[in-house]
């Protein structure tokens, strides 16, 4: 316990900066402080700051160790959480969420309400990007992720659901422009792309059953599935957008689905989270919660 208190008081020394609001945060004198930062540097065997009269900085070797530290504290703090949250009735904590843009509205934040209803005391910090985002590094959770196949073995993964891609255009276009009638027919059209998409400047398109890449100059190139919806909708071309980022645009007739053009492969929704060996109960209860409650959210395909 001694052990896991000094790696305490050097992270809280790290981020605090000084030996004396360290001393303030945790109970000790500045002088206490120094002495027990010194005896842990001479059982290293190393300097863990650089300090001078202004500032101190972390060595080489003290962000390493500060680095491992702060996993080691994380996993003692989510094992506590894990043996004691189990027998409460009343969980709390945050939880920390990524996903696309497109999962924000309405999924994400339905799901949190519905969540909530039983669990007032758990609250959220929703993190939307469609670029994937370090989930260690950035301290989240839980990841919801479309992907065709799982690339990283680092990740624990629950499937929620299946999803596909969808060539849409509004009416207003397809009156001016016609309907295309093929792949090679669409190279007469305004194509619209999302930028920052995991899947590259090109379309994945099933050909004599192969995936190929389907690229052309795009005539808009935006940054977000809202954008990509918002420039389809008022006309600006046709656009290829995962079907269940698209259904509400098109139960409100805002958008159309070109069928009968090309298909397009199969997407899993996944929950996603760091490979660890305790995951907060918090946590556990609201993946359970999606496992149940998501697939007739986000199920377009059949199993």
């Amino acid at each position: 316990m001694d052990k896991l208190r000094d790696m305490h008081l050097f992270v809280t020394a790290v981020e605090k900066g000084s030996f004396s609001q360290t001393a303030k945060t945790v109970g000790l004198t500045p002088a206490m402080v120094g002495r027990r930062i010194a005896a842990i540097e001479a059982e290293l065997g190393f300097m863990l700051f650089n300090r001078t009269t202004r500032r101190m900085e972390l060595t080489p070797g003290g962000r390493t160790y500060y680095d491992g530290c702060k996993s080691i504290l994380a996993n003692v703090s989510e094992l506590e959480e894990s043996v004691t949250s189990a027998h409460q009735t009343n969980p709390k904590g945050r939880i920390k969420l990524s996903a696309p843009d497109g999962l924000g509205s309405p999924f994400l934040i339905e799901a949190v309400k519905v969540f909530r209803k039983s669990y007032p005391q758990v609250s959220f910090d929703i993190d939307l990007s469609s670029t994937p985002l370090d989930l260690i590094k950035e301290q989240i959770d839980l990841s919801i992720r479309l992907a065709f196949e799982l690339d990283d073995s680092s990740m624990v993964a629950s499937r929620l659901g299946r999803t596909t891609f969808g060539l849409y255009a509004s009416e207003d276009y397809l009156s001016e422009r016609g309907k295309p009638a093929s792949l090679d027919v669409l190279k007469e059209h305004d194509c619209l792309h999302m930028r920052g998409s995991k899947y590259g400047d090109y379309w994945s398109v099933i050909v004599d059953g192969n995936v190929v890449n389907f690229r052309q100059p795009w005539a808009l190139t935006v940054p977000n599935t809202e954008c990509i919806i918002q420039a389809v909708s008022d006309g600006m071309g046709i656009a290829l957008i995962p079907r269940m980022f698209a259904r509400e645009a098109e139960e409100e007739g805002k958008l159309k689905l070109l069928n009968g053009i090309a298909e397009f492969p199969a997407l899993s929704i996944y929950a996603m989270y760091p490979t660890r060996k305790h995951l907060p109960y918090r946590v556990h209860l609201f993946l359970d919660f999606l496992k149940q409650w998501a697939p007739e959210k986000l199920n377009i395909l059949p199993e």
